[in-house]
């Protein structure tokens, strides 16, 4: 008789794991088959510097361009940012919410890797416009182990161009979703619109 109860027992245990992995496999599907799109940026700092408020390098004071050159010699910059992300989720999965743990991000311009960084707080994304407050570093591509000034440069004047002229410009992200069985990273990068 305890045999039975130990096999029933276990057999529980099985329905229920099953259970939680087909609910898993389901919140990573709904999520990976989104469409996700920049609605906005409402705040960028940068090492303490409000970059949206600026226009151009006069727009620099002396201390926040010897902050900003020295951040990029050590290529440790940091940032505070606030956005909107619209996220679109077929029609059967529109309750369903996930909490990103990690998200790996990197902003490519002509497919190239410029920037990347990683928001390390867990953030909770569900369908529709999604306010986002996230800290994170910022590093450069390095050549020959240091980040290349004439990088910083082009990216500056590449993000400043209009019209036709404009590169074209990719953000990427990789999130790592909290779920019923551990974290799980995204196979791959997933772009934003």
């Amino acid at each position: 008789m305890n045999l039975n109860k130990l096999t029933n027992f276990f057999l529980l245990i099985v329905l229920a794991a099953s259970i939680l992995s087909c609910k898993t496999k389901n919140d990573l599907d709904a999520f990976k088959e989104a469409k996700y799109d920049l609605a906005g940026i409402s705040q960028i700092d940068v090492n303490g510097i409000n970059m949206l408020e600026k226009k151009g390098p006069q727009s620099f004071s002396f201390s926040e361009a010897a902050t900003l050159f020295s951040a990029f010699s050590e290529n440790k910059f940091d940032a505070i940012t606030t956005l909107g992300l619209n996220v679109e989720l077929d029609e059967a999965n529109q309750d369903r919410t996930v909490t990103v743990t990690q998200l790996k991000w990197q902003l490519l311009i002509n497919d190239e890797k410029e920037i990347s960084g990683m928001v390390s707080e867990p953030v909770q994304l569900r369908h529709g416009l999604n306010t986002l407050t996230v800290r994170t570093p910022i590093v450069f591509n390095e050549e020959k182990g240091k980040p290349n000034l004439n990088n910083l440069v082009r990216l500056a004047s590449l993000l400043q161009q209009d019209g036709a002229q404009k590169p074209n410009i990719k953000l990427q992200i990789k999130p790592t979703l909290q779920t019923s069985v551990g974290a799980l990273e995204f196979p791959g990068f997933i772009s934003i619109k």
